[in-house]
């Protein structure tokens, strides 16, 4: 796979490392391909992808890797999820959406029969709260109106919320803003936090985000999704905040079904306040599912949880440093 910035964005062109060096490639194995979905009534969870073995440590980006720089409009669709257009061997333009929990591509089953793509190879997969080997795709170039992907693999999954998955390879050396007020995607080199954000240091799990906050007194560690419009917590998050089977406070959140076809009965909670550093949001509801994606990336021997686009929209920027591994945020 190469991704490279095409001359209409009037920026530089480039070829991501080798395989291995970093993250930056679809796996090639299926046993270096993890991703998971869900959804819950009829919202779809995207995949989350991660191009290393579960027990591998995460690759920090090199300083000198070549990053993204540039923008492009930024689309919300129905449920809040953030997406863009894409156009692939030149069919499009389609919905992707841009999401912080996965590294790789998706591409919706349906959207592949329809532009009638042939499925390939297939690739283990852990979902949310099941397995499965989906096939995948090869198409000669994913284009964006920011950069181009040549030979991309995109792995087809049924329950994919719109045409497909835009993961974070392409801006794992850099910094990606997604600017709600004004609908842009923004991305550009790393650096200091720019004024009026608030940033909050996290650390990188096989390249994603995975930052600290604080649940009505409860520490957690939270994997940052603009992917699924829903808030996610795990097991020992319940627990931790008390609420036990027969809790007043909880309530049904629905049935989860992955991408597989395995649902599962969930509980939710409102709750006092989820903290962020100095950003609070109030009464945030939490669902409570069994997640192997967070298994995976080594979270869930403590409470920890999905952070979904729902709160996070409550911001007027939403922005990612993947080189000094911070969320930053402008109120």
């Amino acid at each position: 796979m190469k991704i490279s910035i095409p001359a209409r964005s009037n920026v530089m062109r480039y070829s991501p490392p080798a395989a291995g060096a970093d993250d930056y490639h679809m796996p090639r194995t299926p046993s270096h391909a993890l991703l998971a979905a869900c959804a819950a009534l009829v919202l779809a969870m995207p995949p989350w992808v991660v191009a290393q073995p579960a027990g591998a440590p995460a690759a920090a980006p090199a300083a000198n890797a070549p990053f993204v720089v540039g923008q492009m409009p930024l689309l919300v669709d129905a449920h809040g999820r953030l997406q863009a257009q894409v156009t692939l061997d030149g069919k499009g333009p389609l919905r992707f959406t841009l999401d912080t929990a996965a590294s790789g591509f998706v591409l919706a089953q349906a959207t592949a029969d329809r532009l009638h793509l042939r499925a390939g190879a297939a690739r283990a997969v852990v979902g949310g709260i099941g397995r499965g080997q989906p096939q995948s795709v090869q198409v000669q170039r994913l284009r964006t109106d920011l950069f181009d992907v040549e030979d991309a693999a995109l792995a087809l999954l049924p329950g994919v919320a719109g045409d497909g998955i835009l993961g974070m390879a392409p801006f794992l050396h850099g910094r990606i803003e997604f600017d709600l007020a004004n609908h842009r995607l923004l991305a550009g080199p790393s650096g200091p936090t720019p004024a009026g954000f608030a940033a909050i240091a996290g650390s990188l799990h096989h390249g994603l985000l995975v930052v600290p906050v604080r649940i009505d007194g409860v520490d957690a560690q939270a994997l940052v999704d603009t992917g699924t419009p829903l808030t996610i917590g795990n097991p020992r998050l319940q627990a931790a905040l008390g609420l036990l089977p027969g809790d007043a406070r909880l309530s049904p959140g629905g049935i989860f079904t992955d991408a597989f076809g395995q649902p599962r009965n969930v509980e939710q909670a409102t709750l006092g306040h989820l903290r962020l550093g100095e950003i609070a949001f109030s009464q945030p509801t939490l669902r409570f599912a069994d997640m192997p994606v967070l298994r995976a990336l080594g979270l869930d021997d403590g409470p920890a949880l999905i952070l979904g686009i729902g709160q996070l929209a409550q911001m007027g920027a939403i922005a990612i440093d993947f080189p000094r591994g911070q969320l930053q945020l402008r109120p």
